[in-house]
């Protein structure tokens, strides 16, 4: 990655319902950076796509940014919740 260009992550959820219980967080290392919920009231399995917008310093060189799907259920669904995460993206910065 250049330094100071701006880059788009994307992160595809595949076959997920129902949509509306699903959180979809971004992360750089520990750092949450971004959720997204959706409202969707579909029940039938679908698949949701979100991006992230980065801009990358010099301090950003080695950072790890990664996705994570989440499906909350309530109370009475599995707890945890069924949580995905993504393969980390190692950013090297030039």
């Amino acid at each position: 990655m250049k330094e100071g260009k701006q880059y788009e992550l994307q992160c595809d959820v595949k076959d997920v319902a129902p949509v509306q219980y699903l959180t979809v967080k971004w992360y750089k290392g520990q750092t949450l950076l971004n959720q997204t919920t959706f409202t969707d009231t579909l029940i039938t399995s679908v698949n949701k796509t979100t991006k992230l917008l980065i801009r990358p310093d010099r301090a950003d060189d080695g950072a790890q940014y990664r996705c994570e799907a989440e499906l909350k259920l309530g109370a009475e669904g599995p707890q945890p919740p069924p949580t995905v995460t993504s393969k980390p993206l190692n950013a090297e910065v030039h």
